[in-house]
């Protein structure tokens, strides 16, 4: 069994890509991404989208969990492990099925599922980890913290109000205080695999922002205004493209390789597992946008579509900052301005028209990748 668990430990730096089994699990997260932004586009104020913050993070460290059991073994190529993850997409699914309403009349059905997918993939994640003395540290220390936060989620959804908001939330604080007590140990880890699968996942993303645009589009009918509103929201997420393809996945899986032991467990939480959600939470709140922009493409942003622009902007540059200075060390002073420039845009909203705010943000994305491309090909 050994040849399945795969750190640098036992020569699994070999590549190795994505499943077709992992490609079919993540469809059902594509939908959880869809849902996350109902969830916002329903109740966009500071407190529903705060909600859906909490909501997306236990969402995303359940996809993480299955992101690390699937890098350290090939979950498609044993038997066991390829029916417990096909068993677990259709209750994974219902907790998908949940989302928008977790914080009203769904809470239970979101609490059990969640509960039960996180502790068997625990347990299948700990039947490889716990076998090798080199992980087993590691997996003991993140696990004993872990497994508490299904628990805290479950317990929650037979709360109302805001104590069910803060057990949820003290429940993504355990995911994240697990994370950084699993520092001391080795991991299992493939860096073509991890790499990846981050990647894919930030095209998921992505793909919700042409589907918001779409979708809305096909509900109202093709005008010329509606045309300019897509041509201008898309604009927007071919730079988020740029932004992020033309850096983070080749730096990523080279930081990845080069580090050894228990270093490259500590950078796969810190660039991956903490700096990719960021980035998945902005491109979400950029679709909720897109969604009302391409639906009422005449006159202004409203309050709430503004101030969702801005946060967008500040999750996903941000994201990109943090990933950047913890794989180089370095922050680029194009993208620290890009920040204020862009809300400064936002609070200009009242007076611009809605299509100039945005095409003005997808040209403060566009100058800042141009001026970090230009850095990185000549650092190259």
């Amino acid at each position: 069994m050994t040849h399945d668990i795969a750190p640098g430990i036992i020569g699994a730096e070999a590549e190795r890509h994505a499943t077709n089994l992992e490609l079919f699990l993540d469809l059902v997260f594509v939908f959880a991404v869809t849902q996350i932004a109902s969830m916002i586009s329903h109740y966009p104020s500071a407190g529903g989208t705060a909600r859906a913050f909490v909501v997306a993070l236990l969402v995303w460290w359940q996809w993480s969990q299955f992101t690390w059991a699937g890098s350290a073994i090939d979950l498609q190529r044993q038997a066991r492990t390829r029916v417990l993850v096909l068993s677990l997409i259709p209750v994974t699914l219902l907790m998908t099925i949940a989302i928008p309403e977790a914080f009203h009349d769904t809470a239970i059905w979101f609490g059990a599922a969640y509960f039960g997918v996180q502790v068997l993939v625990l347990g299948m994640q700990g039947s490889f980890a716990l076998v090798d003395p080199v992980t087993r540290p590691a997996f003991i220390r993140y696990t004993s913290f872990a497994i508490v936060a299904p628990a805290v989620v479950l317990a929650g959804a037979f709360f109302h109000g805001h104590v069910r908001g803060g057990m949820w939330s003290v429940a993504a604080c355990i995911n994240l205080l697990a994370g950084l007590r699993a520092a001391k140990g080795e991991w299992a880890i493939n860096p073509v695999h991890f790499a990846e699968r981050h990647a894919l996942f930030v095209i998921i993303a992505l793909g919700e922002v042409l589907v918001a645009a779409g979708a809305s589009a096909a509900d109202i009918g093709l005008n010329g205004r509606t045309m300019l509103a897509i041509v201008v929201s898309v604009a927007v997420a071919c730079m988020l493209w740029w932004a992020y393809f033309a850096f983070i996945p080749e730096v990523g899986e080279h930081r990845l390789r080069e580090a050894t032991g228990a270093a490259r467990g500590v950078l796969a939480r810190d660039v991956y597992t903490f700096g990719h959600f960021p980035l998945v939470f902005g491109l979400v709140l950029y679709a909720v946008v897109v969604k009302h922009l391409v639906q009422h493409p005449n006159g202004h942003l409203t309050w709430d579509d503004r101030w969702l622009l801005g946060l967008s902007v500040a999750f996903f540059v941000g994201g990109l900052l943090m990933i950047q200075f913890r794989a180089v060390r370095r922050l680029a002073p194009e993208r620290l301005v890009a920040i204020p420039v862009a809300a400064g845009l936002c609070a200009l909203g009242v007076y611009i028209p809605a299509l100039v705010v945005v095409a003005l943000v997808a040209g403060v994305y566009s100058v800042m990748t141009a001026i970090t491309w230009h850095r990185y090909r000549s650092n190259r």
